[in-house]
C-alpha cells in the first residue's frame, strides 16, 4: 500500500473552527480541512502535524453536509481570498456564530449567550470596495492560491462592487507588469489604483495614461494613480460616504472594505447609546479616519480621536473641519494609544467616569498597556468593534475582571463568503 493510500481517511466533519477549516477527528486526533462543511462526510489526505492537531486536504465529498452549496465562485477551489462559499448563507453565519462563543468561552471565559444579537441582513456579495492583486507569469493579475504564493489568474471575483468586473478588471490587462496592484472603490463608481513594483516599467504607463477618456481619466471612474505609493496621476484620495457623512481617505488610511457593513456598525452603535444616559464625553481610540467621530459627534459634548496613524490622523482633521459639527468639539491627536491615554492632557480633555469609549484596534487587540488604562480612567462604557474574537475575547475578559460587564453582542456581517469574525460588543461599568 502506498504512502498516500495510508495518508486518506474518511471524516465526519463536526463544525467550522476559527479560520474557516473544518474539524474532524481520525484516532482521536482533531483533524484540520479546508473547504468542509459541518455534517459532511468527506475523504481526505492526512498532511502536517502539529502538536495536538493535524491538517488535511479535501479529496472528495462522500455525503454533503445540509448547508453545502456550490459555490458562486469559479475560482473558490483554489483562490485564497474566500474561505466559506461552500456554505449556504444561513450556515455561513451559524458558523461564525459559533467560532464567536467558542472563543468567549474557552479564551476569555465569558458566557456571552444570553447578550448575543442577530446581525442586520446584509448583501452577501458585491460588497467588497478593495483588493490586493498579485502579477501572474504569464502577465496578467490574480489573488494568491490558497496556502501558497503561486497567483491565481482571475476571470472575476463575486465579492467586489461594480464597476471592478465590468470596467477596471479588463483595463488592468493593458497595464505594465507590476509585482502588486491595490484597487480601492468609493462605492459610487469612482476608484483608486496603486500599484507596485520597478519605476523603470513606466513608460508604457506614460502612454496609458495619456490616452484619456470623455472626463479626463486613462479609464472610466478612476480618480487617481500612484506608483510605489508616490503620486503618478489625479489624486492621491476617495471620498467614501455612510450614513450620510463624507470621509476623505487617502489611498494608504484605514477605512472599512465593506460600506454597507460600515453603516450597519454605525448605527448599531447609535441605537445601543439611545439606551445610556445621553450626553458626556467620547474618546475614539483607533479612531482612522473619523467614522464614529462624526457619525456619533451629535451624541456627545466632547470627543478626543487618536490613531497612530499620520494618514489617518491627517484625513481625519481635513474631515472634522469640512463636516457640519463644531470644530472646536472634536479633537484628534496622532500617536499611540497607550501613550495618549497617560498624557495629562488627554487625562483632563475628558470627564471619564462619564465618558463612553469607542474603540476599534487592529487584529492583535488592545494589550495590556490600553487595557491597563481604561481600568485606571473608568469610563462608563466601552464599545469594541473587532476584527478578532480571539483577541476580543481576551480584551473582554480582562475588561470585565476590573469592572465591566458585558451587555450586548453583535456579528456585523463585514465579510461574508468567509471566515473573518467582525464583532461589536457593548461593556458596561457595573455599579459599586
Amino acid at each position: 500500500m502506498s504512502e498516500q493510500e495510508t495518508n486518506t481517511v474518511d471524516l465526519a466533519i463536526e463544525k467550522i473552527v476559527t479560520g474557516g477549516r473544518g474539524l474532524g477527528r481520525h484516532e482521536g486526533e482533531a483533524v484540520f480541512v479546508p473547504l468542509a462543511a459541518p455534517g459532511d462526510l468527506i475523504r481526505a489526505r492526512l498532511a502536517k502535524r502539529h502538536k495536538g492537531y493535524r491538517e488535511a486536504e479535501l479529496l472528495e465529498v462522500l455525503e454533503p453536509g445540509p448547508g453545502r452549496r456550490d459555490a458562486p465562485c469559479p475560482h473558490f477551489a483554489d483562490c485564497g481570498g474566500c474561505d466559506l462559499q461552500q456554505l449556504d448563507d444561513d450556515a455561513q453565519a451559524a458558523a461564525r456564530r459559533e467560532v464567536l462563543l467558542d472563543c468567549f468561552t474557552r479564551l476569555g471565559r465569558v458566557d456571552v449567550s444570553g447578550a448575543l444579537e442577530e446581525p442586520a441582513p446584509s448583501p452577501a456579495l458585491a460588497y467588497r470596495n478593495r483588493i490586493r492583486l498579485s502579477q501572474h507569469p504569464t502577465g496578467p493579475y490574480g489573488l494568491k492560491r490558497r496556502g501558497s504564493h503561486d497567483v491565481v489568474l482571475m476571470e472575476q471575483c463575486p465579492v467586489m462592487v461594480e464597476p471592478f468586473a465590468e470596467t477596471i478588471l479588463p483595463w488592468l490587462r493593458f497595464l505594465p507588469p507590476m509585482e502588486q496592484i491595490v484597487v480601492r472603490m468609493d462605492g459610487r463608481g469612482g476608484w483608486l489604483l496603486s500599484l507596485y513594483g520597478p519605476p523603470t516599467r513606466t513608460k508604457l504607463l506614460k502612454s496609458i495614461v495619456a490616452q484619456a477618456g470623455a472626463d479626463g481619466a486613462p479609464a472610466p471612474g478612476l480618480k487617481g494613480l500612484l506608483l510605489n505609493n508616490r503620486p503618478y496621476w489625479g489624486r492621491t484620495y476617495l471620498v467614501m460616504e455612510v450614513a450620510g457623512h463624507k470621509f476623505r481617505v487617502s489611498h494608504n488610511s484605514f477605512f472599512q472594505a465593506n460600506l454597507d457593513g460600515a453603516e450597519q456598525a454605525l448605527a448599531t452603535v447609535r441605537a445601543w447609546l439611545d439606551d445610556l444616559p445621553a450626553g458626556g464625553d467620547l474618546a475614539d481610540l483607533y479612531g482612522g479616519v473619523g467614522l464614529f467621530a462624526l457619525g456619533l459627534a451629535d451624541r456627545f459634548d466632547r470627543i478626543v480621536s487618536i490613531d497612530s496613524d499620520s494618514a489617518a490622523a491627517q484625513d481625519a482633521r481635513e474631515n472634522v473641519r469640512r463636516s457640519s459639527v463644531e470644530v472646536d468639539r472634536i479633537t484628534v491627536r496622532e500617536g499611540q494609544v497607550q501613550d495618549e491615554l497617560a498624557a495629562p492632557e488627554v487625562k483632563e480633555a475628558l470627564n471619564w467616569p462619564e465618558a463612553c469609549v469607542m474603540v476599534d484596534p487592529p487584529r492583535t487587540g488592545l494589550g495590556k498597556p490600553v487595557l491597563a488604562a481604561l481600568g485606571e480612567l473608568k469610563p462608563r462604557a466601552v464599545v469594541y468593534l473587532s476584527c478578532d474574537p480571539a483577541t476580543l475575547a481576551r480584551d473582554c475578559a480582562a475588561l470585565v475582571a476590573v469592572g465591566y460587564a458585558v451587555t450586548r453582542v453583535r456579528p456585523v456581517p463585514m465579510f461574508p463568503q468567509t471566515s473573518h469574525v467582525e464583532t461589536l460588543v457593548l461593556l458596561t461599568r457595573s455599579e459599586t
